[in-house]
């Protein structure tokens, strides 16, 4: 399996995830880790754009996981 396909596999795990307990243990990873300061050093706008996002996505708004799945599909064979 490759790279590119369980860093795939573990953001569709992230995205599915309803307990709040797991969540925020996937946060602390994040935030501990020296890389976790990518965020930071974005631009303000792209930050924006980002929580902007989240927040369509905590409202139930955006395309479902499974339907990006199947339109970019042809992507993930490669």
């Amino acid at each position: 399996m490759s790279f590119d396909t369980i860093k795939l596999g573990l953001a569709k795990k992230i995205i599915d995830i309803k307990n709040k307990g797991i969540i925020n243990q996937i946060k602390t990873i994040f935030d501990t880790h020296p890389e976790a300061k990518w965020f930071e050093s974005l631009p303000d706008d792209v930050r924006a754009s980002f929580e902007q996002g989240i927040k369509e996505a905590d409202r139930g708004e955006g395309t479902p996981h499974e339907i990006v799945m199947i339109k970019f599909k042809k992507w993930l064979k490669k």
